[in-house]
């Protein structure tokens, strides 16, 4: 993670009630242990950044042994072991052979939500060449195309469920055409898109939410009533509701505490301030972040007022009130550990124990994806 006059990295604490699965340096999939922070990387070992996530559940079940019986077969469909290694490097891929047409192989799910939008996803991957196959179902008849090599890859898409039809399936309903894949561990689960991992059985998998602090200490200068922190996010491909980016409060949210989130309803960031229990600020600053890019957002404050910085561009709480100075809390990209989760990547957080000055906090938020 990056940091600026402090070594942020060592004041990391990370609370989670169960593993998680993400990649290593190496490349490949692995699980983490309860309370690990989640550092995250590319197929290729590159660092992505702190992976904070909201709680969620694999609504699938067996979602890596295909053979089972709650995964149904549609004429000539059949499925086998493989001798490929999966994303996890172990040797749990399943080879699946489609005949063409419409044709599939799928899972029923009778709990979904009519009307809710869901996200269906699996690791595939061609036994050689290319193929094109079909995702669909959670909503009726639509159908997806999908185009594969011999590189896993995470594929699936997310829709509103219909009354009707509960079965995410695989076919070559477009093509037509016969198709020979590799697949690995399917995932449906609530909200526009795909978390990471979860490996289900006989029941559907869950992993808690991630609730992740900095832990004040000698670097912070809270008692000034002055810094600047700079967050340089990786976003979600989608979200729904109120997410958080950064809060500080003195223990009680209902006392003093200073708020920055964003409303994806509004696509608007917000700022709250409250001072013994006392609304001082609740404001809507300008929207505009795109889903899936790298954006670097600054929060500063001092004394009687509080900045904002996005794309070059400063917003301003009105000012003539004294800022708390007994901040002892600072969560990272949730809410209180209960709600409101980035569900991205926190590629860095920077700290200023002064309130930095407009020119610099344009200059630093200009430069966004670099």
């Amino acid at each position: 993670m990056g940091m600026r006059y402090a070594p942020l990295e060592s004041c990391l604490r990370v609370t989670r009630g169960s593993p998680k699965i993400l990649r290593g340096a190496d490349g490949i999939l692995r699980e983490i242990g309860v309370d690990v922070p989640g550092h995250d990387h590319d197929a290729l070992g590159r660092a992505k950044g702190l992976l904070i996530e909201a709680a969620a559940s694999n609504l699938l079940r067996y979602s890596t042994a295909f053979s089972n019986p709650l995964w149904e077969k549609e004429a000539g469909v059949s499925v086998s072991t493989s001798g490929v290694a999966a994303p996890d490097g172990s040797m749990t891929a399943t080879r699946l052979d489609l005949p063409g047409g419409a044709g599939g192989f799928f899972q029923r799910v009778d709990d979904l939500i009519a009307g809710e939008v869901y996200s269906f996803g699996v690791w595939a991957r061609a036994v050689s060449g290319t193929a094109e196959i079909t995702l669909g179902g959670v909503n009726g008849a639509s159908n997806h195309a999908v185009s594969l090599d011999e590189s896993w890859q995470r594929v699936g898409f997310a829709e509103v469920a219909s009354g009707t039809s509960r079965c995410p399936k695989i076919s070559t309903a477009i093509s037509g055409n016969p198709a020979s894949i590799l697949i690995w561990n399917a995932q449906l689960e609530a909200g526009p898109v795909l978390t990471s991992d979860m490996i289900s059985k006989g029941i559907p998998a869950a992993r808690a939410m991630d609730d992740v602090m900095l832990e004040p200490g000698d670097w912070f200068r809270g008692a000034t009533g002055r810094g600047t922190f700079v967050f340089d996010l990786e976003l979600p491909a989608a979200w729904a509701g109120i997410w958080r980016i950064v809060q500080m409060h003195s223990g009680n949210l209902n006392d003093d505490h200073l708020d920055l989130g964003y409303d994806s309803a509004a696509d608007q960031l917000r700022i709250s301030l409250r001072k013994a229990g006392v609304p001082i600020i609740s404001q809507s600053l300008y929207g505009g972040l795109v889903p899936g890019a790298r954006t670097r957002i600054v929060l500063a404050w001092a004394d009687d007022g509080v900045a904002v910085a996005k794309d070059g561009a400063v917003l301003k709480s009105p000012g003539g009130f004294a800022m708390p100075r007994n901040f002892n809390v600072i969560r990272l990209g949730s809410y209180t550990g209960q709600s409101g989760a980035l569900n991205g990547h926190l590629r860095g957080v920077s700290y200023w124990p002064e309130r930095l000055g407009d020119d610099r906090l344009i200059a630093i938020s200009v430069n966004s994806g670099n």
